[in-house]
């Protein structure tokens, strides 16, 4: 019989990539994405906030909460791709929320925007990691 998953256990799912419309040239179409549904509730920042960021970081687009991948001008021929980017990022972190957070951070704008936010409300200065990965980012 099956031990059942332990309370902190987070689950992954697959899907099949060719229904992603953000795979890019340097990813391999045929193979399934792995996404985590892990769920952020006000409680689990520090691994929530990890989980996500490998995620989109094995996506090659980490840029987009970093700041690194800014947004084109819309006269841009990148502009398309980069919304598209911005949309499919956005929705991975709005869907990684528990539903009594989603409202408090739909209206941001960009995946960055998101990010940040949520790291300024829920990050308690605890985690020496953490810690770094923030001094390396805003440095």
């Amino acid at each position: 019989m099956a031990e059942p998953n332990p309370p902190n256990h987070t689950q992954i799912t697959t899907i099949n990539s060719r229904t992603d419309t953000q795979t890019n040239s340097t990813q391999n179409p045929d193979l399934p994405i792995t996404v985590p549904t892990i769920k952020l509730n006000g409680q689990n920042y520090e691994l929530w906030s990890q989980i996500m960021e490998m995620f989109i970081f094995g996506r090659d687009i980490l840029g987009l909460i970093t700041g690194k991948i800014r947004q084109p001008i819309l006269s841009d021929p990148t502009y398309g791709k980069w919304r598209t980017k911005n949309a499919i990022v956005k929705c991975w972190i709005i869907n990684s929320l528990t539903p009594d957070l989603i409202g408090n951070f739909i209206k941001f704008p960009t995946p960055k925007g998101v990010w940040d936010v949520i790291a300024t409300t829920y990050f308690d200065g605890g985690d020496n990691v953490q810690v770094y990965d923030l001094k390396q980012k805003f440095s």
